[in-house]
C-alpha cells in the first residue's frame, strides 16, 4: 500500500487519524495530537498530506463508548493477524503482516485498522506514502481485556471439546451397550426355553426369570476420568471407547490447516523474492495442471493482489505484488528468509483409516463382529414360528427385546458398513492426493535444479524486483510530524535548483 506516485491522504474524522491512497480504502487509527491543514510537493511527484483539525465537540467525532472493533472480525482472521504482527517485531507493512499471516491483503487490512483502533497502535507514513503499523508488545493482552468475546473463545472451545470427547466415548460405549443387550437377551431366552421345556414335562407352570434391566447410568461406568492426564506414546493416543469411533468414523480431515499452512508459505516465498516471482516460483505450492497455462496462479494474485507483467529483458511473464515489495526491515525481513527444504513446498497429508493402535482396531473389529452375529442370532430366536407355542412368559420377554431389534439390527449393519464406504472414498481421495503431491514435488525439484531457460527468467524477475525498506518516518499518528516534512521538503528542492 502507498507506491511512488500514490496519493497520500491523511486526516482526523471521528477521533481517528484516516491514512489512505486515491481510490483505496483508508486506514483509521487513534490521534493523540491535532494538526492543521497542509498541503506540498515531494520528489518528483506530487503528494497531498490533508490534515481535517479535531473537533471534540463535533458530532463526527463521537463514537460509541465501549465498542471493540476487532470483535467484528472472525477468530481466525483476528488470531493470524495477532501472530503476525508478533511474528514480523510488532511493526510491518500491510504486505509484511499478509505474507506472515497467509489472509488476504484486503482481509489483512480490515483486520489491522480494527486492531489498531483497539489496541492504539501508531501509523508511521515514509516520504514516498508507505504505511507501516507499530503496535505495542502488549496488543494481545490489551484486546483480551476489552473484548468479552475474545475471554469466552477458550472455554467455547473446551467445551466443544468436551463435548467431542463425551460423543466419541458415549459411541464406543454404546457398542458394548449392544453387545451387552443382545447377549443378555439371547441367554435369558435360553433360560426360558429351558424352564419352559422342563416345566412341560413337569406338566406345566409358569416361568420366573431373570428380569432384564439396564439403566443408562451404567454408561458411566466406561467413562475414563485420567483420559487426559495420562502421558500419550502419540498426539493421538486414544481409550478403548475412543478408538471404536475412530474404526466407524475416522479422526476427521488430516488437511485442515493445510490452506493456511499453504498461503503462508506463497506469501513467504513472495516476500522473500521482494514481490516478484515467477508461475514456476509459485507452482510447488499450489495446483498446477502443467505449465502451458498459468492460470493455477490467479488464485494468488487474487489474494495477495498481484499483476503479470512481461519483462522485457528475457519476455516472459512475471508476477508482481505491489503491497509485497515493501517492508520495514528488521524482524520482519527475517521472519521470511529460507528455514529450511521443509519450506521448499506443501504437502497434504494422506487420509488414515483410523488412527488408533492397530490392537485397538482388531479388538473393535472383534466386538463388532460378536455384536453383529449375536444380532442374528437374536433375530432368528425372536423370529423363531415356534414362539407361538410357547408358554406366555417366554413369548411376553420375546415380545419385550423385539422392540430393540430394528435398532440393534441397524447398528450392527452400520457398524461395518459406515468404515468399508469410508475406506474406499479414502482410497480415491489418497489417489488424488498423491498425484497432488507427486506434482508439487516436481515443481520444487525444478525451480531448485533450473534448465537454462528458466534459470533465465528467474533471474529477469529477481533482477525486476524492487523491494523498498521503509525507513525515513515523515508522519506518526502518534507526534504528527507534517511541519518537519515539509521543511525537509522545502530543503531538497532547493538543493535541486541550485
Amino acid at each position: 500500500m502507498g507506491t511512488t506516485g500514490a496519493r497520500a491522504r491523511v486526516g482526523v474524522v471521528r477521533g481517528v487519524v484516516a491514512v489512505g491512497r486515491r481510490g483505496g480504502a483508508a486506514t483509521c487509527l487513534p490521534t493523540r495530537t491535532r494538526t492543521r491543514t497542509r498541503a506540498w510537493k515531494g520528489r518528483e511527484d506530487e503528494y497531498a498530506l490533508d490534515i481535517a483539525e479535531e473537533d471534540p465537540d463535533s458530532p463526527m467525532n463521537a463514537s460509541p463508548f465501549g465498542r471493540v472493533e476487532s470483535d467484528d472480525l472472525p477468530s481466525d482472521l483476528r488470531d493470524r493477524t495477532l501472530q503476525a504482527i508478533e511474528r514480523v517485531g510488532y511493526k510491518g507493512t500491510v504486505g509484511d503482516i499478509s505474507a506472515a499471516s497467509g489472509a488476504s491483503v484486503f482481509e489483512t487490512q480490515r483486520a489491522l485498522n480494527a486492531l489498531a483502533v483497539d489496541t492504539g497502535a501508531t501509523l508511521e507514513v515514509s516520504s514516498a506514502g508507505d504505511l507501516s503499523y507499530v503496535f505495542p508488545k502488549s496488543a494481545r493482552g490489551a484486546i483480551s481485556a476489552k473484548s468479552f468475546k475474545m475471554r469466552v473463545e477458550p472455554l467455547a472451545s473446551g467445551a466443544k471439546s468436551a463435548a467431542s470427547y463425551l460423543f466419541r466415548v458415549a459411541f464406543g460405549t454404546s457398542l458394548v451397550a449392544s453387545v451387552m443387550i443382545v447377549y443378555t437377551a439371547i441367554f435369558a431366552l435360553l433360560s426360558a426355553k429351558s424352564s419352559d421345556d422342563r416345566g412341560e414335562r413337569r406338566g406345566g407352570g409358569s416361568f420366573m426369570g431373570p428380569r432384564f434391566y439396564i439403566s443408562p447410568f451404567d454408561l458411566f461406568w466406561y467413562w475414563d476420568p485420567y483420559y487426559y492426564r495420562r502421558p500419550r506414546r502419540r498426539d493421538r493416543e486414544m481409550n478403548f471407547f475412543e478408538s471404536v469411533f475412530s474404526f466407524v468414523f475416522g479422526d476427521g480431515d488430516p488437511n485442515l490447516m493445510f490452506e493456511k499452512r499453504r498461503w503462508e508459505l506463497i506469501g513467504r516465498v513472495i516476500k522473500k523474492n521482494k514481490g516478484v516471482v515467477t508461475a514456476e516460483q509459485l507452482a510447488p505450492y499450489l495446483d498446477a495442471a502443467g505449465y502451458e497455462d498459468e492460470s493455477f496462479v490467479l488464485p494468488a494474485l487474487t489474494r495477495f493482489q498481484g499483476t503479470p507483467e512481461v519483462n522485457s529483458v528475457t519476455g516472459s511473464i512475471i508476477y508482481r505484488f505491489p503491497s509485497m515489495e515493501t517492508t520495514v526491515g528488521g524482524r520482519a525481513s527475517a521472519a521470511f528468509r529460507d528455514r529450511g527444504e521443509s519450506e521448499a513446498l506443501v504437502q497434504e497429508e494422506r487420509w488414515a483409516f483410523s488412527l488408533a493402535e492397530p490392537s485397538q482396531r482388531i479388538q473393535a473389529g472383534l466386538l463388532g463382529v460378536a455384536n453383529f452375529v449375536g444380532v442374528i442370532v437374536l433375530s432368528n430366536m425372536i423370529n423363531d414360528p415356534s414362539l407361538m407355542y410357547r408358554a406366555p412368559d417366554y413369548v411376553a420377554l420375546a415380545r419385550s427385546f423385539a422392540g430393540l431389534l430394528p435398532w440393534l439390527q441397524a447398528y450392527g449393519v452400520l457398524f461395518f458398513l459406515v468404515p468399508g464406504l469410508r475406506y474406499l472414498r479414502n482410497q480415491s481421495k489418497n489417489k488424488a492426493i498423491d498425484e497432488r503431491n507427486n506434482a508439487r514435488l516436481l515443481a520444487a525439484r525444478r525451480v531448485a535444479s533450473p534448465e537454462p531457460r528458466l534459470a533465465a527468467k528467474l533471474a529477469g524477475a529477481a533482477n525486476a524486483a524492487q523491494q523498498r525498506v521503509v525507513s525515513d518516518t515523515v508522519f506518526s499518528s502518534e507526534t504528527g510530524g507534517a511541519d518537519d516534512f515539509e521543511a525537509r521538503d522545502f530543503e531538497r528542492r532547493l538543493r535541486e535548483k541550485k
